[in-house]
C-alpha cells in the first residue's frame, strides 16, 4: 500500500505541473479564441484523437496489456514480454493509420457539403490534427508499459511537451493568424503533432533502456498466439471503452447542435473539473493497476481488496472536499481563470451552466479509475464493458431529455448521474463476487466527509461574501483575495474537523509527511 500511495503522490505532483501548463494553455485559448464557434470547432476536432487515445492509448489497450505483460514478465521473462509488446505495436500502427485516413478523408468529403460555419471549420481542422491520433495512442501504450516497470514520473514529465508547444504557438504565432480562423486552427494542430513526435522520441529512448524497444519482423507480425491472447482479453474492454468514448462523442455532437457556445462551454468546464480528476483519480488508478495485478498474479485476493478500498478512502479524503469547494465557487473559478479578451460574460455564463453539474461528478469520475481496476487486474474486461454500455445508453437518453431545458448543463448532469450509477453497479458486483468487504465502512466514511465538507463549505461561503462586501480586500483583480481567503478558511476548518472526528486518513497523511522530512534530514 505504501508503494501505491507514495508513487501516486509523486505522480500527482508531476501531473500538477502539467495541469498548471494546461491552465496557461487554456487561458490563452480563451483570450484568443473565446468561447464561440472557433473554439467549438477546435475542441470538437481535438476530441477525435483524444477519443482514440482513451480507447487505444492509455484506455482499454493499456488496461488490458498491463496485467498480461505483468503476468508474462513474472512467468516467462523479459524476452517473451518484449515479443508480445512488439506484436501489439505493429498491429496498432496499422489500425491507427487506417483510422487516421478514414477520419481525415471523411472530414474532407463532409466539408464539401456542409454550410454552417462551425461545422465547416471543424471539418477543415480534423485532417490536420488526426496524425496526432497515431502519436498520442503510442505515447499512451508506451507509458502504460513503463508503468509496469514502476517508471511513473519520467513519462509524466514528458507529458508536459504538448502544453509547452501549444503555449508557444498561441503566444508567438496565433495573434497574427486570428483573423483567418482556418489558418489559426491549422497552426494549433501542427504544434500538437510536432510535440507528439518529440514526446514519443524520448519514450522510445526510455524503452530501449528497459530492453523493451519493439522489434520489426515478419515473425513478430505473425505472432498470432499473442494476438489471440490479447484480442480475447481486449475485446470486452474495447467494446466498453468504445461505448464510453462514443458516448462522449455523441455528447459533443449534441452540444454542437445546441449553439456556437455549447461545445466550447463544455470544454472549459471540463478543463477545470478534470484538474482534480487528473491529479488524484488518474494518479491513483494508474499507479494501482500494476500493484493490484501483481497481487492477483500471486493469489493475494484479500490483499487486493484491502489495497483497493484503502486507496478509495484516501482518494475520497482529497476529492470530496475539493468537489464541494469547486461546486460552491464554480463561476468564480471560471472568471478567475478564463475571463478576458474574447471570453466575456456570455461565455462565462455558458461555461458555468455546464461546469456546475459536471463538478458534482468529480468523486464518481475518480472512483471509476479504481473500481474498474478491480476487474481489469483479474483480466475481467467483460463486466465493466457491459455495465459501461448500459450506462452510456442511459446517458444518451437523459442527455436528449435534459439538453433542451438545461442546454449543455443537461448533458453534463446526465454524465454525472450515469457515472455514479456505473460505480454503484461495479461495487455491488464486486461485493457479490467476493462477499464481505469494507464497503459499508467506505460509505460511512464518505457520508462523514460530505458532512465535514458541508460545514467547511458554509464557512468558506460566508467568508467569501464578507470579503466581497469590503472594498479594501479588492487589492488584486478578479476577486483573487476573497476566493483565496474562502479557500484558506475551508481548508483550516476541514482539517480541524478531521482532527476532532479523528479521521484516520489525515493522521496517515501527516505521519507520511513527517517520515519523509525525517528521512531527508537524515
Amino acid at each position: 500500500m505504501k508503494g501505491v500511495f507514495g508513487n501516486a503522490i509523486w505522480l500527482s505532483i508531476v501531473t500538477f505541473l502539467s495541469r498548471i501548463l494546461g491552465f496557461i494553455r487554456d487561458l490563452m485559448l480563451a483570450r484568443f479564441l473565446g468561447g464561440g464557434l472557433i473554439m467549438s470547432a477546435w475542441s470538437y476536432a481535438w476530441m477525435i484523437p483524444n477519443m482514440f487515445r482513451r480507447i487505444l492509448g492509455e484506455g482499454a489497450l493499456g488496461s488490458v496489456f498491463v496485467p498480461i505483460l505483468t503476468d508474462t514478465l513474472e512467468r516467462q521473462g523479459l524476452d517473451s514480454a518484449r515479443k508480445k509488446f512488439s506484436t501489439v505495436t505493429l498491429w496498432l500502427f496499422f489500425l491507427l493509420t487506417l483510422i487516421t485516413i478514414l477520419f481525415s478523408g471523411g472530414a474532407l468529403i463532409f466539408s464539401c457539403f456542409v454550410e454552417e460555419e462551425r461545422w465547416l471549420l471543424t471539418a477543415l481542422t480534423i485532417p490536420v490534427v488526426m496524425p496526432y491520433c497515431i502519436l498520442i495512442c503510442f505515447i499512451g501504450v508506451y507509458t502504460s508499459i513503463l508503468n509496469t516497470f514502476k517508471i511513473f514520473v519520467l513519462p509524466a514529465f514528458l507529458s508536459l511537451m504538448p502544453n509547452i508547444f501549444m503555449i508557444g504557438m498561441l503566444y508567438f504565432f496565433l495573434p497574427e493568424l486570428i483573423d483567418t480562423p482556418v489558418k489559426a486552427l491549422r497552426a494549433i494542430s501542427i504544434a500538437m503533432v510536432v510535440s507528439g513526435f518529440i514526446e514519443l522520441f524520448f519514450l522510445v529512448i526510455i524503452l530501449q533502456r528497459q530492453q523493451m524497444l519493439p522489434e520489426i519482423s515478419q515473425k513478430v507480425l505473425l505472432n498470432f498466439s499473442a494476438i489471440r491472447e490479447i484480442w480475447i482479453k481486449l475485446l470486452p474492454g474495447l467494446i466498453g471503452a468504445c461505448a464510453l468514448q462514443i458516448g462522449s462523442y455523441i455528447d459533443g455532437t449534441l452540444a454542437m447542435k445546441i449553439s456556437d457556445h455549447a461545445k466550447s462551454a463544455m470544454y472549459y468546464s471540463d478543463r477545470l473539473v478534470y484538474l482534480p480528476i487528473g491529479l488524484f483519480g488518474v494518479a491513483f488508478g494508474t499507479v494501482s493497476l500494476p500493484f493490484l495485478s501483481k497481487l492477483v498474479v500471486n493469489g493475494k485476493m484479500k490483499s487486493m481488496l484491502i489495497s483497493t478500498f484503502a486507496s478509495i478512502r484516501q482518494m475520497f479524503f482529497i476529492t470530496i472536499p475539493v468537489t464541494v469547494l469547486i461546486v460552491l465557487f464554480s463561476k468564480e473559478l471560471l472568471y478567475l481563470v478564463f475571463f478576458g479578451g474574447k471570453f466575456g460574460m456570455l461565455e462565462l455564463n455558458e461555461a458555468n451552466r455546464a461546469m456546475f453539474w459536471y463538478a458534482l461528478g468529480i468523486p464518481f469520475f475518480c472512483l471509476t479509475k479504481m473500481s474498474v481496476n478491480t476487474f481489469y487486474c483479474r483480466k475481467d474486461m467483460k463486466t465493466p464493458a457491459i455495465i459501461s454500455i448500459c450506462c452510456i445508453g442511459l446517458n444518451l437518453i437523459i442527455s436528449i431529455i435534459l439538453m433542451h431545458p438545461m442546454k449543455q448543463g443537461g448533458i453534463t448532469l446526465a454524465t454525472t448521474l450515469t457515472s455514479a450509477l456505473n460505480n454503484i453497479v461495479l461495487l455491488y458486483l464486486l461485493r457479490k463476487q467476493f462477499g464481505r468487504m469494507p464497503l459499508a465502512g467506505t460509505v460511512k466514511f464518505t457520508l462523514l466527509l460530505l458532512f465535514l465538507s458541508g460545514i467547511s463549505g458554509s464557512a468558506a461561503f460566508f467568508t467569501h461574501r464578507w470579503l466581497l462586501s469590503h472594498p479594501e480586500w479588492h487589492i488584486l483583480p478578479r476577486g483573487i483575495i476573497p476566493l483565496f481567503g474562502a479557500g484558506c478558511v475551508f481548508s483550516v476548518v476541514f482539517i480541524v474537523l478531521c482532527f476532532v472526528f479523528r479521521v484516520r486518513e489525515l493522521r496517515v497523511l501527516v505521519e507520511r509527511i513527517k517520515g519523509k522530512i525525517k528521512r531527508k534530514k537524515a
